[in-house]
């Protein structure tokens, strides 16, 4: 079946991302509600646009984690001190390996890297710049993810604290992953 007035594919990216304004929102439910074919194209938009909300990026600030663990993850933590080498096991019964990355002077930063490399190659394997950190608490949480398997085992993780006036000071811990 087709739809005489279908609507546009940027309509209905916009609609999942909630960026249409109460009117227009309406209007498109009102249509959905109608039309199977452009339901069927709103779902494969829905579809994309879900797998994006769900996707976790590597540093999560302590509200984000809590927030997840509410949801129902089940989440297994563990904390690093700075130059710190350990091996880790994601066990099967977890969605999540929080890595709590420690001892940091956070006090005056203004602003945290991150980089991930291979240890025994030094490949660069993620650099994300301004990362969520916790002052407070001095530390950094890396979401350690299932489908992260298939990445090398053995992480050299540094951190990387900006502050004014001061050059910046790096943290490394090495975290050697194994996967259930």
């Amino acid at each position: 079946m087709t739809c005489p007035d279908p609507i546009a594919w940027d309509t209905l990216v916009d609609y999942w991302a909630a960026d249409l304004d109460p009117t227009a929102t309406d209007d498109v439910e009102d249509h959905l509600f109608g039309c199977p074919a452009c339901t069927a194209a709103a779902a494969r938009v829905a579809a994309i646009t879900e797998a994006l909300r769900a996707a976790l990026p590597p540093v999560l600030s302590r509200a984000r984690i809590e927030q997840l663990r509410t949801r129902g993850a089940r989440i297994r933590e563990n904390t690093f001190s700075p130059g710190q080498r350990r091996e880790v096991l994601f066990a099967r019964d977890a969605d999540l390996l929080i890595h709590r990355l420690a001892g940091l002077d956070l006090a005056q930063a203004d602003r945290v890297d991150f980089r991930i490399t291979d240890e025994a190659t030094g490949d660069l394997i993620a650099a994300v710049e301004a990362v969520p950190f916790d002052p407070a608490e001095g530390a950094v949480y890396v979401a350690c993810q299932r489908h992260y398997g298939t990445l090398p085992a053995d992480t050299v993780m540094s951190v990387a604290v900006h502050a004014p006036g001061t050059p910046p000071r790096t943290a490394t811990y090495t975290i050697l992953h194994r996967f259930e």
